[in-house]
């Protein structure tokens, strides 16, 4: 059977990313295996034969915007004269509007990845805009959950019927190696005897870093806190860290994706205080892993989450709530939650969610 031909327009193409695409690279190479894929990356810095089962990949030459616009609009055009009619975009307005543009011209359709809660940061008027024109201008919209769909059809006026639900995904066999947690320890300058308190996300405001030390100071000296991500937030949390004495909190700062297994394993709870989220990857990087979590009540953390973390989702900026959830997680044991979190895990199995996507491109 002749396979559906898909041209996949990509952002930008990193392996050593700390970022939510790192999980893309390996779901479009598989993906490849099912679907006639001709990707086209905007921005580049690994080296492209990583994508073995993707039919073609055209990887832009141009940094200078004018120049890096127009090269974009030629490449989905040669790709639309190759015969590709179905074009999918992940978060990137310059291909989502070249796309729409040659797709409305030639009898073709494109979907466009959002997943993000955007109408809260009204102030950013430039970005509003452009996420609207960009929503609008698109056949479907891709979005994660249920909550999300039901958020952009309100402030955004899109319709119901032209939203898809693709909930994000995990490569679980990432996730099955055991660790020696001991020499894990030894390995980033962590006491053997301390209990782990995990934060992994921007450093930012809408990322709830700015809860990190009032939260730390609700708990107990003896556990240590281990913050990993960068952002415009880090130098004041350092110098915090530096000014108050608050030697249990470890700063590592940006780390490739392909290194968190390894610091979740080490973990003993994790927490995201987010003020923003759309359907927040690591919370099913920390389900594949068996580690619990107390986070806010934001975008879909809810409804992604399995029963027993329920009760450990809060008002975003209740600092008291997220002392208290981690000192009952780490009261319980982490063990106490590993079944459920890994069986929940299993619905965001990349092999489903390929099929998902598949599925978008059947009418």
């Amino acid at each position: 059977m002749e396979k559906k031909k898909i041209c996949y327009l990509l952002p930008f193409f990193d392996t050593a990313t700390d970022s939510h695409h790192f999980h893309l690279y390996d779901f479009i190479n598989e993906a490849g295996k099912e679907l006639d894929i001709l990707l086209i990356i905007e921005k580049g810095s690994s080296d492209t034969s990583f994508f073995t089962n993707v039919s073609a990949v055209y990887e832009q030459k141009f940094s200078f915007l004018p120049l890096r616009v127009m090269e974009n609009f030629l490449l989905i055009a040669l790709a639309r004269m190759k015969g590709y009619r179905k074009f999918y975009v992940h978060y990137s307005y310059v291909s989502a509007i070249n796309s729409s543009v040659i797709c409305k011209l030639s009898a073709a359709k494109n979907w466009y990845w959002s997943c993000g809660m955007m109408w809260l940061f009204k102030k950013d008027i430039l970005n509003q805009f452009l996420i609207k024109s960009t929503l609008h201008f698109v056949d479907y919209l891709v979005t994660g959950v249920d909550v999300l769909a039901a958020g952009y059809s309100k402030n955004y006026g899109i319709p119901l019927e032209k939203i898809r639900i693709m909930p994000n995904w995990i490569d679980l066999g990432r996730f099955d190696r055991v660790y020696e947690t001991d020499k894990l320890k030894d390995k980033y300058g962590i006491p053997r005897n301390k209990k782990i308190i995990l934060f992994i996300h921007r450093l930012a405001a809408r990322k709830g870093a700015h809860f990190i030390i009032p939260i730390s100071k609700l708990l107990e000296k003896s556990y240590h806190f281990l913050v990993v991500g960068d952002g415009p937030l880090k130098e004041d949390i350092g110098n915090a860290v530096q000014n108050d004495h608050l030697e249990n909190i470890q700063l590592l700062g940006k780390i490739s994706n392909a290194r968190i297994p390894e610091i979740m394993a080490l973990a003993d709870v994790f927490f995201m205080p987010s003020e923003e989220e759309g359907f927040p990857r690591v919370l099913i990087e920390c389900m594949a892993s068996g580690l619990p979590y107390v986070a806010s009540n934001v975008g879909g953390v809810e409804e992604i989450s399995p029963e027993t973390q329920k009760k450990f989702i809060y008002a975003s900026g209740d600092v008291q709530a997220f002392a208290d959830g981690i000192q009952e997680i780490i009261r319980n044991g982490k063990g106490f939650y590993e079944k459920d979190l890994q069986k929940k895990a299993r619905e965001y199995d990349q092999k489903n969610v390929i099929g998902i996507f598949i599925g978008l491109f059947q009418k």
